[in-house]
């Protein structure tokens, strides 16, 4: 045999076959065994990275489901879209009544431009320089519904009692001291001998406003004489003379007997006309229609001029709401809300005021809006300025309307 074939066949050569045969087989054991624990750890480690952003994200789902309410930045990425979208677009006109002085006739044939502030105004309404930083976009100091609402007019406060709780008001409202606050807000109340309604929102109401770090007044627009009372077209008349005395970005238009209960519910303007009154207790806490836009709500100043104000026709109660939400659509404005749960309110009890029964042609009314819209609000606003009062908790508006003559160039008489 050759030595080859000697080799092969040899005790020697068995036993390095099977030595090689052995260390080949650990080899293969142990990349097996360290391909497992790979295996292993690799898959731990992924299961530990699925399970720390599972955590995360449970944790962060549940503060932000407890806690984002008092932040005013995140309502306003959930403001709920209500009204419908109008497909027309309205003017970019200006409808602004004439500066007027007291016991003149306001008559508005033809729009103007906002009113040109005195020296002494600018100096009330904060419009002067500062150093101080921009107010937070949260107000650090608010309290959500932990505070106290009185509806029991028996107990509201005298008007001096009211003053004395309130030193922190001038001119009808504050601004914040140690910071610019973001908005300057308006906020116009329609008034007729409901002294008591009055005296009890503004006691809620200015503590609130000032937790929320506005820069803002309140204006009550009171009609005397003996026509019939017309709450939009006080609106009117408060957004022309609010904008003499403090000239606001912002306007809430608000009813007197209507008690914000959490102040979560920023009374601050965005770019949608907002309804800030969603949930009344009158009605249960729920929208008694889905379109409702009355009680309390916020517009710009550029909204509110782009939707024409409200309308000057409706005297006596009812309507006037509702054409004014047909209004914000025509323009192509939506609404906004915030959450039912924050956009809280206490109706004050009363009986109808005298004067203010429902109007038998509303229904008619709010069915020919359309064609009235841009002829009939802050471009045909007509009325009697009597007086104005600084009382200190609240600038007080006296004006007589002539409804005759409104109705007359409506064409409704």
């Amino acid at each position: 045999a050759s030595p080859s074939s000697s080799s092969r066949g040899s005790p020697a050569a068995a036993g390095s076959s099977r030595s090689d045969s052995g260390s080949l087989l650990a080899s293969r054991v142990m990349t097996s065994w360290l391909g497992r624990l790979m295996s292993r750890r690799i898959r731990f480690g992924i299961a530990a990275l699925v399970l720390y952003f599972c955590l995360h994200f449970l944790i962060s789902r549940t503060l932000s489901l407890t806690f984002w309410p008092s932040s005013p930045s995140l309502l306003r990425k959930f403001d709920q879209v209500i009204v419908g979208m109008a497909t027309n677009k309205a003017t970019n006109k200006t409808y602004l009544a004439t500066t007027v002085s007291p016991l003149a006739t306001v008559s508005n044939s033809s729009p103007s431009t906002m009113p040109t502030l005195a020296p002494g105004s600018i100096r009330a309404s904060g419009l002067v320089s500062s150093n101080l930083s921009s107010c937070p976009e949260d107000p650090p100091g608010l309290l959500g519904d932990k505070f106290t609402v009185l509806t029991d007019s028996s107990k509201a406060p005298s008007w001096l009692e009211l003053e004395q709780s309130l030193p922190f008001v001038r001119h009808g409202g504050c601004q914040p001291d140690d910071c610019v606050a973001k908005q300057r807000v308006a906020i116009i109340v329609p008034y007729r001998n409901r002294d008591a309604h009055l005296r009890l929102l503004l006691l809620v109401l200015h503590p609130m406003l000032r937790r929320q770090q506005l820069n803002y007044r309140i204006f009550a627009i009171e009609q005397s004489g003996t026509t019939r009372f017309n709450r939009a077209m006080l609106f009117n008349i408060g957004f022309v003379e609010a904008g003499k005395i403090f000239q606001p970005d912002c306007f809430i238009f608000h009813d007197v007997d209507l008690l914000p209960e959490h102040d979560h519910n920023i009374y601050r303007c965005g770019s949608k006309p907002r309804h800030l009154s969603a949930a009344i207790d009158k009605f249960g806490y729920k929208l008694p229609y889905e379109t409702i836009f009355g009680g309390a709500c916020s517009l710009t100043s550029e909204q509110f001029r782009a939707v024409n104000g409200f309308s000057n026709v409706f005297f006596g109660w009812g309507g006037e709401d509702d054409d004014f939400r047909n209004r914000v659509a025509w323009a192509g404005f939506q609404v906004s809300r915030y959450p039912m749960s924050i956009a809280r309110y206490k109706m004050i009890k009363h009986n109808r005021d005298t004067k203010n029964d429902p109007n038998p042609q509303r229904v008619n009314l709010i069915n020919k809006g359309r064609k009235r819209w841009k002829e009939d609000g802050l471009s045909s606003l007509q009325y009697s300025l009597v007086g104005v009062q600084d009382r200190h908790v609240v600038y007080f508006i006296t004006v007589e309307i002539p409804e005759a003559e409104v109705l007359r160039r409506a064409h409704l008489s």
